[in-house]
């Protein structure tokens, strides 16, 4: 019996929901998977470093996984609440990138200024955060209420959402630094024993001498900002 034979248009009919399917369960896997570690990491940070430190310090450990519970269940019904903000943006990227901007990039600055420089204190770490994501958040409530500010925010009044974002986490990143490195001055820092294998200046670093040129790290680290140079000037 000859086998039937299709045509490139029947072969992309027969195997387009199966791969659209694939595709779906492959983003809400992902979806799922990032959900499950946000909820995670925030009721861990809820229960061990804040109510512990702060509200309870002595109690059973059943009470802690029972606290821990009900932060796990608050914070699901907070992030669907939440997710009824996207409806009032552009896209998912534009919601994604407003989020991003309001607690990521201003924890970049409290970390790389952590590791970095010996200088800087508790105290400076928190308020810089601090200070980034108010900065954040300001910028772009005073864009939404005022539409003109955007020529001050982003340089220009024809700026995309997008562009939009960058600039703002150019203003929160510099906002974030300054209040760090303005409180790590006025306040008593670690001592420096404390700080070895965490600080970069205080950690000793094997050497690379015997490492041939293309496994050193600094060599992909250059490749990587010439490409990132490359790219920006290509696509300008």
């Amino acid at each position: 019996m000859a086998k039937k034979k299709h045509s490139a248009e029947q072969i992309v009919a027969i195997r387009g929901p199966g791969l659209l399917g694939l595709g779906v369960t492959a983003l809400v896997a992902g979806f799922m998977s990032g959900m499950a570690g946000n909820v995670t990491a925030f009721t861990t940070v809820w229960t061990y470093d804040i109510y512990k430190p702060f509200i309870r310090k002595e109690a059973a450990d059943s009470h802690y996984v029972l606290v821990g519970r009900w932060c796990s269940l608050i914070g699901v019904f907070v992030s669907i609440g939440t997710a009824y903000l996207v409806m009032n943006f552009s896209s998912i990227i534009v919601y994604a990138q407003v989020i991003f901007v309001f607690f990521i990039v201003p924890m970049f600055g409290t970390v790389i200024l952590g590791m970095l420089w010996k200088r800087t204190t508790p105290a400076a770490g928190f308020w810089g955060l601090l200070a980034g994501i108010l900065i954040s958040f300001a910028l772009w409530v005073w864009v939404k209420l005022d539409p003109s500010a955007l020529k001050v925010v982003a340089f220009s009044m024809h700026a995309k959402d997008m562009a939009e974002n960058v600039y703002r986490a150019m203003w929160t990143l510099l906002a974030n630094v300054l209040v760090t490195v303005a409180v790590s001055f006025v306040t008593q820092p670690k001592p420096e024993h404390e700080l070895k294998g965490l600080v970069y200046g205080l950690t000793e670093l094997p050497s690379e001498g015997n490492f041939p040129i293309f496994r050193r790290p600094i060599t992909w680290a250059v490749a990587v900002a010439a490409g990132f140079v490359a790219l920006n000037i290509i696509f300008r």
